[in-house]
């Protein structure tokens, strides 16, 4: 639980308010260098810790599902590439979510330790919210009516704000209903109202990437867990009622009453200059078929479509999916699908178990609802690139799979023969050391490319600069 906890405040904290704390470079970086730290140290001390104590429960079982996918990215490591950052950041991003949702699914009382992370979750997005009512009444004192473009701040574009907006929505309404808060009305009602003011900020900059993903996500809740669902449900719907009701008053009535008029931001029914991204990804994943163009060619190639030639060419295709098919070929995808066959069959299985419980099944539906929500949105968004996202997506994905992982009633610790025993500690032996090198050589390419990214800076001209969240925020470079 303290492990738990205290990932949760840091790399929640650094992924909301890394803008204001003192740090060697900006936010996106700093946030960037947290986030190479923490899933390399996580996966090295839980292979260590599962060496060490030799465990031999089949808690880590959902990993034979994710190896094929690992095993695409540690390949991309032999293209050839002017930093070699990327495939190893995604590498060790989802074997760390595997290793610490096995590890925190052998924790006795697991949803007391994640309702106590939801509810720490719901005081900095608190805080997080009351910064952006500040900025919003600083905006209104200074008569500016693009408020919309104030109320989020920390990350570089709104729509990366968004991502963190997937995430942590579902885990609110967790928060406001966690049974310890029971006989704490007001910390309940300070729970609502961070729920209701995220939810106020969603409508005003109207992300409909993440509306869409938290959409799905509920009614693919509603449809799985049913009864042992709406509790969650209840709360959700009841803070998005809540941002229905500050957007009625703080985007439309106040602007209307100061300023004669409000200008809330219009919803897009098009593509928002996806399309040519998007075909000019397909063409590429066309080129090596089923292999890709290799990592960070999206950068790095030549432009095959007139359509992208025309338009905004940013650090990445707005659509992680196809991103993956070309850089990395379609052979990503299907490993990718292989992962998501695997363990969508044990979730199905387990919602199936409570469907009839009369328990309500809150952090389940919660924990569900943002996964599903932030796998959606990935397909419009670079959910699985933004170092934000990442940050807090690592702790959610973990505590999903902590809690799908976690078994219904007190197991014993199953016995293997000694020989399969001594096969599987000498494989993660290996597997140790090989993250131990492994890593020390990628955080040197890391801060290779950092360096090589500021020295950049002084001369780049190009667009996209701050936008384009590759490896690092300047994202239609290297070196060109």
């Amino acid at each position: 639980m303290p492990l738990l906890l205290g990932l949760t405040l840091l790399l929640t904290g650094v992924g909301l308010f890394a803008v204001l704390l003192p740090g060697t470079s900006w936010a996106y970086s700093d946030q960037r260098f947290v986030l190479c730290i923490a899933i390399w140290l996580t996966t090295c001390f839980l292979l260590f810790q599962k060496l060490a104590f030799r465990r031999t429960d089949s808690s880590g079982d959902w990993l034979f599902w994710i190896l094929p996918f690992l095993t695409v990215f540690v390949l991309g490591e032999l293209c050839i590439s002017t930093y070699r950052v990327e495939p190893l950041m995604f590498g060790f991003f989802f074997l760390s979510v595997f290793l610490f949702g096995a590890y925190l699914s052998r924790i006795e009382e697991l949803d007391i330790a994640i309702g106590r992370a939801s509810i720490l979750i719901g005081i900095l997005a608190l805080l997080y919210g009351c910064v952006s009512l500040m900025n919003y009444g600083l905006a209104l004192s200074d008569k500016n009516p693009d408020i919309d473009e104030v109320i989020t701040w920390g990350v570089p574009n709104i729509r990366y704000w968004s991502h963190l907006a997937t995430w942590l929505i579902p885990l609110l309404a967790v928060a406001q209903r966690c049974e310890s808060l029971s006989a704490l009305p007001l910390v309940r009602f300070l729970i609502f109202s961070s729920g209701a003011i995220w939810w106020w900020m969603l409508i005003t900059t109207s992300a409909r990437g993440s509306i869409l993903g938290l959409i799905v996500g509920a009614a693919l809740v509603g449809l799985l867990l049913r009864k042992a669902a709406l509790v969650w449900l209840r709360a959700a719907v009841g803070q998005m009622a809540g941002g229905i009701i500050l957007w009625l008053v703080l985007t439309l009535i106040v602007p209307w009453m100061l300023f004669g008029f409000a200008e809330p931001r219009s919803v897009d029914l098009n593509s928002s200059g996806r399309l040519p991204l998007w075909r000019e990804a397909w063409e590429m994943s066309l080129v090596n078929f089923p292999f890709g163009m290799g990592p960070q060619s999206w950068l790095t190639h030549s432009i095959i479509t007139d359509t992208l030639d025309n338009s905004s060419h940013l650090g990445h295709p707005h659509n992680m999916y196809l991103l993956w098919a070309a850089e990395y070929g379609w052979i990503s995808i299907a490993a990718f699908g292989f992962a998501v066959a695997g363990v969508g069959k044990s979730v199905l299985a387990r919602t199936i178990e409570h469907r009839s419980s009369r328990k309500a099944e809150t952090i389940m539906a919660g924990l569900m609802a943002s996964t599903v929500g932030a796998f959606v949105h990935a397909g419009v968004s670079a959910v699985f690139m933004a170092p934000a996202s990442m940050l807090v997506g690592f702790l959610v994905l973990s505590m999903f799979l902590g809690k799908f992982q976690s078994p219904v009633v007190a197991t014993r610790e199953r016995t293997s023969r000694p020989l399969v025993f001594f096969a599987k500690n000498v494989s993660v032996g290996v597997v140790l050391v090989v993250c131990l090198v492994s890593g020390f050589f990628w955080m040197g390419e890391v801060v290779r490319y950092y360096k090589d990214n500021i020295e950049d800076r002084q001369t780049y001209k190009g667009q996209g600069s701050i936008y384009s969240p590759r490896f690092w925020s300047h994202g239609d470079f290297p070196r060109q």
